[in-house]
């Protein structure tokens, strides 16, 4: 992937990002928008799936290589078992390139990981009055495993690794939402130390 094309694959993820907003929009007129008695807040319990593009950069330890920045996206599900508490599980992906010292061009890199994990909503402990609940922090923590690697290299690595997440749930509706998270991925091998991203996306609850 050259630069251009890691420059337009982020313009795409914000367009989609930007798409995602605009459709929320018009669906929470028509629907209440934000109206906190029709929306369950921390009531509510069951399941969850979230739709996010990401930008983030994939932080490779390896001599002659410089890393750049990459996009792609997050497929999410879980199931809220508690006001404070949800089961939470992550596939996300990312793809980008590396600049190869003393070499005419750049390599393509991309990552995955997929992770379970507790997702806790502080404020759920005590559905504190000053915040609206349709709007709920949270923290994540998730462990799995992913692999990361640089075409046309050596450098191709399976690995465990754990997630840490800090982000907002916004409900629109009682059903639909957005989410807005950053944070990043530490793994267990030397090469490849990690990922940070930053996402967001669209949710839905069921």
């Amino acid at each position: 992937m050259k630069r251009t094309e890691t420059t337009r694959f982020g313009f795409v993820s914000l367009l989609a990002a930007a798409l995602i907003l605009l459709i929320a929009g018009p669906v929470a007129a028509q629907s209440g928008a934000f109206n906190e008695r029709e929306i369950r807040g921390y009531d509510y319990t069951g399941p969850y799936a979230q739709f996010g593009v990401s930008i983030g950069e994939i932080n490779f330890d390896v001599r002659g290589f410089d890393n750049d920045v990459a996009g792609g996206f997050t497929l999410g599900g879980g199931y809220r078992v508690l006001p404070w508490l949800a089961a939470d599980a992550n596939f996300s992906y990312l793809a980008g390139e590396a600049d190869a010292r003393g070499s005419s061009g750049d390599l393509d890199v991309d990552a995955w990981g997929f992770t379970f994990g507790p997702k806790i909503y502080p404020l759920g402990f005590a559905k504190v009055e000053a915040v609206p609940h349709f709007i709920q922090p949270y923290a994540l923590i998730g462990i799995g495993g992913g692999e990361a690697e640089i075409d046309d290299s050596s450098v191709e690595e399976d690995y465990f690794l754990a997630r840490f997440i800090l982000g907002v749930d916004v409900w629109a509706t009682d059903h639909f939402g957005l989410f807005v998270e950053g944070g990043g991925f530490a793994t267990s091998e030397d090469d490849i130390e990690g990922a940070g991203l930053f996402t967001v996306g669209g949710q839905y609850r069921f």
